[in-house]
């Protein structure tokens, strides 16, 4: 009885989804952007990122600086693969001083929504606002990943990898 108890509990911790908070702010003058990922009320990651001639600046849990023409997007581990969006929200804080265009991008932005919510199976919201400071835009997602689809992802990428270095000998 006490093998089966632990059995399950094992089970479900293993199954059960791991719901990730990502909030993302672009600010396009500044060439920046805010990321910070939390784990119920836990902040796992807080950076940001800027942009600053051929190097990314980032500041916060990583701390360092990298050559945007040394990035390999195909040398790392393909992670997207196992998460899931369940939520998103896209948000255009648009300057007042740019008034008239905002129900023009409102409009633009409902397009954009109603076709992504006829691709996607998601949750998706998005709104133009108003403000005073600097024109940016906010993304806010609900991302669940759990520790079975994460551990079949890794060895996906352990087995490709291993038959890439076999065929090269």
């Amino acid at each position: 009885m006490i093998v089966a108890t632990a059995t399950l509990i094992f089970l479900t911790l293993v199954f059960a989804p791991i719901y990730l908070k990502a909030n993302v702010t672009f600010v396009a003058s500044d060439m920046s952007a805010q990321v910070s990922i939390g784990v119920g009320f836990v902040k796992v990651f807080d950076e940001r990122v800027s942009l600053r001639g051929r190097f990314l600046h980032c500041e916060g849990t990583v701390e360092s600086n990298l050559d945007v023409r040394s990035i390999d997007g195909k040398s790392g581990i393909a992670l997207l693969g196992c998460l899931t969006v369940d939520k998103l929200c896209v948000t255009l804080y648009n300057n007042f001083a740019s008034f008239a265009c905002l129900p023009a991008l409102n409009a633009i932005l409902a397009t954009a929504t109603a076709t992504a919510i006829n691709l996607f199976h998601c949750q998706l919201y998005s709104e133009v606002l108003g403000t005073l400071g600097k024109s940016r835009m906010q993304i806010r997602a609900l991302i669940n990943l759990s520790v079975v689809g994460l551990s079949f992802c890794l060895l996906k990428q352990g087995v490709k990898k291993w038959k890439t270095r076999k065929s090269e000998k």
